[in-house]
């Protein structure tokens, strides 16, 4: 059925949803985990734009974002890979959306949270897992 659960994760408490329905979907799936963090520092006042990202890509606060992403998920894979689990980690740039979009094939399953996001707010903000869901290749577990 699924070659593997892809994980996307942002550092938030809510993000931390995804990985315990992920977590627990491995562990009884007996598949590995790749988990997935995109620094994404091309939101601007007025949206991302790829101006926006490539700038951002030179920047030292991308290089320091990216480092940050690398210690989060070794914090997170080391316990994991304790429990007996394959534990894979990528760090990606750019819009989160579309990055997680690019990191699953067909035979993945993508876990991805969602704020709950509705009304103004999710029309101005946007929402990354209604991205996800509508363009992944693979299939998409939503966690509320």
């Amino acid at each position: 059925m699924y070659e593997r659960i892809v994980i996307g994760l942002d550092g938030s408490g809510v993000a931390e949803i995804a990985l315990k329905a992920g977590v627990e979907l491995a562990e009884r799936l007996g598949l590995p985990l790749l988990l997935v963090r995109v620094a994404d520092l091309t939101v601007l006042s007025w949206g991302a734009n790829e101006a926006a990202e490539r700038f951002a890509e030179l920047s030292e606060e991308m290089t320091e974002e990216k480092a940050d992403a690398v210690r989060y998920l070794d914090e997170i894979a080391q316990p994991l890979r304790a429990r007996g689990l394959t534990v894979t980690t990528e760090v990606r740039s750019g819009t989160a959306a579309r990055e997680l979009v690019e990191a699953v094939t067909p035979r993945d399953l993508l876990v991805v949270a969602s704020r709950g996001r509705s009304g103004l707010e999710r029309l101005f903000l946007g929402s990354v897992a209604e991205s996800v869901a509508r363009h992944s290749p693979s299939a998409v577990l939503i966690a509320r």
